[in-house]
């Protein structure tokens, strides 16, 4: 008996060049949210509620997104404002101190819309393959430019 074919979208799918910004300019966590989560609002698949709530989970519970080394996963629910699967990215010069606690630079926010438990697995396993290798992760934060970041990111999908 065949498996049936995966179905959920990969890394590449969601983490799209319309998806992905780069800025020089110096914020605060908050807006580094807001801002990170801005394309995935602009094509409506967050609401702004969906932000909001992002950026309240981080003053209610502290920094817990940051999940490595200079690499912040801001989400929420899916019930808290999603309307469609979704995946952005914002990749700051300066880093941003979240909660503003200096043990806690990022310069990578990764907004993570997921619409249930199951569609956004794949491109999350091969987001962390990405983020837990070293020489990977170092790319990644020294990459200048989207078409940098989207090689890094579809690099080995297919494996």
């Amino acid at each position: 008996m065949k498996r049936r074919e995966d179905d959920r979208p990969m890394l590449s799918e969601l983490l799209t060049a319309d998806m992905i910004q780069l800025t020089d300019r110096k914020m605060g966590w908050e807006e580094a949210i807001n801002t990170a989560a801005d394309p995935l609002k602009k094509k409506e698949k967050i609401n702004q509620t969906y932000i909001e709530v992002m950026i309240n989970k981080v003053k209610d519970y502290g920094p817990f997104i940051h999940i490595g080394k200079g690499v912040a996963l801001p989400h929420a629910r899916p019930q808290d404002g999603v309307n469609e699967l979704g995946m952005s990215l914002l990749k700051v010069d300066t880093p941003v101190l979240l909660s503003d606690d200096e043990k806690h630079p990022i310069q990578i926010f990764i907004c993570l819309a997921a619409i249930d438990n199951e569609m956004h697995l794949k491109a999350l396993a091969s987001l962390t393959r990405i983020l837990s290798n070293k020489e990977k992760l170092d790319t990644l934060l020294n990459a200048s430019t989207k078409e940098e970041i989207l090689e890094i990111m579809t690099e080995g999908e297919d494996e």
